[in-house]
């Protein structure tokens, strides 16, 4: 499809996923059903470890194109933080992707970035395992002297700066934080930033990794945390969600600059709504159903209507209450309208990826729209979905042109994200 000369445009896709690294390895795996979800012991307090499923990374060793950001990141005192090892990998393959060729001295390419805690799994493990060790015996431990690096550099501007030095970029940069559904904020940001004039390039990305429980028995003792390799989003018995780790990124660019350099872009960009619902920390204001004016929002920024749509991605958290929410917020805003559509949730595969995981399910969005394929949904049963339009649990060849990409994230964000094939 021609593209307008205003429209936002996504040209390059960095995944960086358990299950692959890059496009191909990652859409393969999509289409072989494939999870790498391991157990993995991790430190909630002194000599306290709990074991816990994860869609683990492999040994840093073994992620090609690592070693040279990991080198970096060490001449930066960050060489234990593999979130952002994983971040610069996915922004080189994204720019890559994207064919993208810039003076790394003088640009004005900036980047949105998304980490669900910066700095926070290094310094609490290094409080482990400070308190684990031998005591002065002449008085306290010197705890910030010892720790000062880990906490300088668990601030969110480190990681900006960080990622900026490591790409050479010099244009508005910035990070945002909200919850689950950071990447989709950070991906209208940039937009916008395109769309008012005063950049023809931007990157978003994002990444995760976990290094202790300390973020993970907080779900796991509410009760939301899968017990094993099996998520089951939008099944009538959810059992809860497992983290991944990784990194996403996307190189989005005005049309008209991706045109003249001869990029083909994969889709436009139609633009996003979003809420933030103010009420409890971990569950949805299932009263104000605020998701679905998000969407209705969403679809009319971007011209559709709700027969219009293709493809739907929900968050698919696979836990009751938000699948639930989500599922009734979508009937409503379809009104009804369910002979087109269907949806994949993506999150058996790739693990929730927390702040990333919107980054790294529009790069699956991306692939399927260029492939013409849904991926399936892992493990759902299909005779006991529950969901207002029917949910691929089988991988499938269709015609595709637009896609609705939704978040929930914890603290009430809401958000939905419109694009169209390019």
């Amino acid at each position: 499809m021609s593209m307008r000369s205003d429209e936002v445009v996504i040209t390059g896709l960095g995944p960086v996923t358990s299950i692959g690294v890059g496009k191909e390895a990652l859409w393969k795996s999509l289409m072989e059903g494939r999870s790498n979800v391991v157990q993995r012991k991790l430190g909630i307090g002194i000599g306290e470890f709990v074991d816990m499923p994860l869609a683990g990374m492999p040994p840093t060793v073994d992620v090609p194109g690592l070693e040279a950001h990991q080198k970096l990141l060490a001449e930066q005192d960050c060489d234990t933080y593999r979130d952002l090892a994983y971040a610069l990998l996915a922004a080189d393959l994204a720019l890559a992707d994207a064919g993208l060729e810039y003076d790394r001295g003088n640009n004005n390419i900036g980047a949105v970035q998304v980490f669900e805690a910066p700095g926070m799994e290094r310094t609490v493990n290094s409080l482990l395992e400070l308190l684990s060790g031998p005591m002065p015996t002449d008085g306290p431990p010197p705890v910030y002297d010892l720790l000062a690096p880990s906490f300088y550099n668990s601030q969110a501007f480190l990681y900006v700066h960080v990622l900026g030095k490591a790409l050479g970029l010099h244009g508005f940069s910035t990070s945002v934080h909200n919850a689950c559904a950071s990447g989709a904020f950070a991906l209208d940001i940039a937009a916008q930033h395109i769309h008012s004039g005063q950049a023809d390039v931007m990157l978003v990305v994002g990444g995760d990794a976990f290094e202790t429980a300390v973020r993970l028995e907080w779900f796991r003792r509410l009760d939301l945390y899968a017990h094993d390799e099996r998520m089951r989003p939008f099944d009538d018995e959810p059992v809860g969600f497992f983290v991944g780790e990784g990194a996403g990124a996307l190189v989005l660019e005005s049309a008209a600059h991706a045109r003249g350099r001869g990029a083909t872009p994969y889709a436009a960009y139609l633009g996003g709504a979003f809420a933030h619902q103010a009420s409890k920390q971990t569950t949805p204001d299932v009263r104000a159903m605020r998701l679905t004016g998000v969407i209705t929002k969403a679809l009319k920024r971007a011209g559709l209507l709700p027969h219009d749509l293709d493809l739907i991605i929900p968050h698919g958290a696979s836990t009751a209450l938000s699948d639930g929410y989500e599922a009734a917020c979508l009937a409503q805003a379809l009104h009804g309208t369910r002979e087109h559509a269907v949806a994949t949730a993506l999150k058996p595969h790739l693990g929730h990826m927390l702040a990333t995981s919107s980054i790294v399910e529009t790069i699956c969005a991306m692939l399927a729209l260029r492939h013409q394929t849904v991926p399936a949904t892992l493990h759902t049963r299909p005779d006991h979905v529950k969901l207002a339009v029917p949910l691929i649990t089988a991988t499938t060849d269709r015609p595709l042109d637009t896609v609705l990409k939704l978040s929930t994230g914890f603290t009430g964000h809401d958000a939905a994200s419109v694009f169209r094939r390019a």
